[in-house]
């Protein structure tokens, strides 16, 4: 918009309001990327204001809904040759070529998942491509090891995407992609995910693997797939337990670590942990923290306001936690 003298963009075509007011500009561009629309001088589009950002001194706006706001431009599908209009390509000329960072997700281990696993499985790659469209965009995201009965299953979900899905080795992709440093997140990896690792890294490589029938190992082949790859693992205070495990919330952290945290991959998986998560960390500290007394397992109110100071735990599910360890909370 800079480049081009526009300081007010409207819409044509529909948009999700609460997206945004909460996304702005992320949204609208990722749509016209993914949709295909393009930009157009529209003198009869009237809206109201409905986001705006200061971008160089000046005050971007976008308009939406009914209003009596004009517009400098006009997201549309339609084009009118006799109107001053740009294609939604020309955004491609500001991003980076290769998309990088790119997020990996491998298939090639699906046949090992129950109907009940592969359900999930397919869920949480969907809320994935929701989750990256707030920071990035589809560009950003490849699925390998999917056989064309795969792609099929998975864009039941994904629906209208500009996705890489193919049935390729991630070591292929990563390759063409020109992805020298490759994290390969694991649970079982020998060592931690430090903050420089999701700094500069040019992929993320991630096992499509939703275990609720245990595997032990089963995410290691993820090493061979790509022999130039880091593995990591995600822990929180020397600890695996509590940090999420399902794919979309697994790319959230490493999404926020990189664009919102600054590299604190701490506060990433803390504000991405759920109620779950928080009461399974809890169960491990209170177990830690626990004294013997008469043959009588207790912990007091201070253990768990030494533990609410890092970890945004109620009291309700520290009480929750220490009834499943059988350890009494006294104080």
């Amino acid at each position: 918009m800079d480049n081009y003298g526009y300081s007010k963009i409207g819409s044509r075509e529909w948009l999700e309001l609460n997206k945004i007011s909460r996304l702005g500009f992320q949204y609208l561009a990722t749509e016209t990327l993914i949709r295909e629309y393009s930009f157009i001088e529209d003198e009869t589009y009237r809206g109201k204001e409905i986001y705006s950002e200061e971008w160089k001194g000046n005050k971007k706006i976008i308009l939406y809904s009914d209003g009596t706001e004009s517009a400098d431009v006009v997201v549309s599908r339609k084009v009118n040759p006799n109107v001053k209009s740009l294609s939604w390509r020309s955004l491609l000329d500001y991003l980076p070529q290769p998309p990088l960072p790119l997020f990996v997700i491998d298939m090639s281990m699906k046949f090992i998942h129950t109907p009940e696993e592969l359900a999930k499985l397919r869920l949480q790659i969907g809320v994935s491509l929701s989750t990256l469209r707030e920071y990035l965009w589809d560009a950003h995201l490849a699925i390998t090891g999917a056989d064309e009965e795969t792609s099929k299953w998975l864009l039941e979900v994904l629906g209208y995407n500009k996705v890489s899905i193919s049935n390729a080795r991630p070591s292929e992709i990563l390759w063409g992609f020109d992805a020298d440093k490759v994290i390969i997140l694991r649970p079982d990896a020998p060592n931690p995910l430090k903050p420089e690792d999701v700094l500069t890294a040019d992929a993320f490589l991630i096992g499509g693997i939703v275990d609720k029938i245990p595997r032990p190992g089963m995410s290691r082949m993820l090493d061979s797939l790509v022999p130039w790859g880091i593995p990591r693992r995600l822990e929180l205070r020397g600890s695996v337990i509590g940090v999420p495990e399902r794919i979309n919330r697994i790319i959230e952290i490493l999404l926020k670590t990189r664009y919102l945290y600054n590299g604190d991959i701490t506060k990433a998986i803390i504000s991405t942990m759920t109620k779950k998560d928080r009461i399974s960390r809890a169960y491990r500290e209170i177990i830690k923290d626990s004294k013997d007394e008469g043959g009588v397992k207790y912990v007091t109110k201070e253990n768990y306001n030494m533990l609410k100071a890092w970890l945004p735990l109620t009291f309700d599910e520290y009480l929750e936690a220490a009834k499943r360890a059988h350890i009494e909370v006294r104080g």
